[in-house]
């Protein structure tokens, strides 16, 4: 229980008394007396006033239950809406306040409300994940206000609860009900090969304009006396298996995201296209937080992820690329599509060489690489000094190395993508559906 900001001036009021009956005293005023009789009545009558409403001040009947989404999606804004119900026989005044955790913003909070008796409310107010992980959320708070608002004192209500905030699903979730055209164009693919010429037949159609003379079935055209022409689609039932860095290099940021969120963000975006087109898709994270998933195909696929990778964050540790082959060798011996994510640097070549030359020999190996918006940035700027010229020879040397590695990689039959983090997932899913419509995949 505190003192209210009422009590606090009634409080001030006599402090004041108490400096004027003392200038009375040693000023030897007229009416000193007078003074001090007030200065000791107010304070009297103050205290009285003050233990009665105290006392009166007693926990009231009320019922608050929270509306929490069980699942929050990183940067996106969302509504959490908190119910409360009067069964006190008296009406309040209090303040309302929530205790949200440290990894979110929260807009709206605290509210003032009066409640007659068996009266409700609701309030709304907005949170902002700015943290993957688990979110607690406290009891709910109301500070109540004493019947001569004297005195206010914290009350809590309801049961404390959890949410997980996972990477950005929402746009996932929007792109479920969309068509694929629309879906692939609004990811930033470009699709090349023109439709029905994929690799797996699935059925027969008119001719159309467009279509290529390999494409005509003549024994059909013969037996229906019309052009018939044959349609395919890619090759399904296919796994595709993600090799996610969690090492200290991801944990470098252009801008307010860091490289390891952006590699999440890929990640689901990529594993939502293979499973829209009937593929498997599983995990294998490495480098300090080991996690793995195995490969399956279905909508729920994309759930199981998101529960695996929502409390996943970059470690300090030193990125080893020829462990998690290895792992991956005796994890998964069905040939996959491995996409390995990381930020790559040119010490990396002999360990990542060694780990690619591994892994394809059972499997098609995809190195994905994000590049530092940096090193752009440094040799787009202009030469002005010493300083200038000796940064940009030194991020030439570093691009020239980084070339040469990624020149072995091919070399050796690798799929390598350097990009920058945030044209990582659409170059992700255009080299995935290049493989799958060249029939590579």
């Amino acid at each position: 229980m505190k003192p209210s900001r009422l009590l606090l001036q009634l409080l001030l009021v006599w402090l004041s008394l108490g400096l004027l009956a003392a200038a009375a005293t040693l000023l030897g005023w007229p009416r000193e007396f007078e003074i001090k009789l007030l200065f000791w009545s107010w304070l009297l009558l103050l205290a009285v006033i003050a233990l009665l409403d105290g006392y009166s001040l007693r926990r009231p009947q009320l019922e608050a239950t929270r509306l929490l989404e069980p699942h929050l999606a990183l940067g996106v804004q969302q509504h959490v809406e908190i119910r409360l119900v009067n069964r006190d026989r008296r009406p309040l005044r209090l303040w309302l306040t929530d205790f949200a955790p440290a990894r979110l913003h929260c807009e709206g909070l605290p509210v003032r409300l009066e409640l007659e008796p068996n009266a409700q409310a609701r309030v709304r107010y907005s949170i902002t994940p700015l943290q993957r992980g688990l979110a607690e959320f406290g009891q709910v708070c109301c500070r109540v206000t004493s019947g001569w608002k004297l005195w206010e004192k914290n009350y809590y209500y309801g049961e404390p609860q959890q949410s997980r905030i996972y990477p950005n699903y929402k746009p996932l979730f929007r792109s479920s009900f969309v068509g694929s055209d629309q879906l692939y164009a609004d990811l930033g693919m470009q699709l090349r090969q023109r439709r029905g010429e994929g690799t797996d037949f699935h059925q027969l159609r008119d001719f159309r304009i467009g279509d290529s003379l390999r494409q005509v079935d003549w024994r059909a055209t013969a037996r229906f006396q019309k052009p018939i022409s044959r349609e395919y689609q890619e090759e399904r039932d296919q796994q595709v298996v993600f090799l996610l860095d969690c090492g200290r290099r991801m944990r470098a940021r252009d801008g307010e995201i860091s490289h390891f969120d952006h590699a999440l963000n890929a990640l689901l975006i990529s594993a939502f296209v293979a499973l829209r087109q009937g593929d498997s898709v599983g995990l294998l994270s490495f480098a300090g937080q080991s996690r793995w998933v195995a490969p399956i195909k279905g909508r729920f696929q994309i759930s199981r992820l998101l529960d695996q990778i929502y409390d996943l964050d970059s470690t300090h540790a030193t990125s080893d690329f020829l462990d998690v082959a290895q792992q991956l060798m005796t994890r998964q011996p069905r040939r996959s599509l491995v996409v390995l994510i990381s930020s790559l640097e040119p010490q990396d070549r002999e360990d990542l060489a060694s780990a690619a030359r591994l892994l394809s020999r059972h499997h098609l190996v995809m190195v994905a690489s994000m590049r530092q918006q940096v090193l752009t940035d440094t040799l787009a700027a202009e030469v002005v000094s010493f300083e200038d010229a000796l940064k940009y020879c030194g991020v030439t040397h570093h691009l020239q190395q980084q070339a040469a590695m990624y020149a072995q990689l091919r070399s050796d039959h690798i799929i390598v993508a350097d990009t920058p983090p945030s044209h990582m997932h659409s170059t992700l899913i255009n080299e995935y559906m290049a493989l799958k419509r060249s029939g590579v995949f």
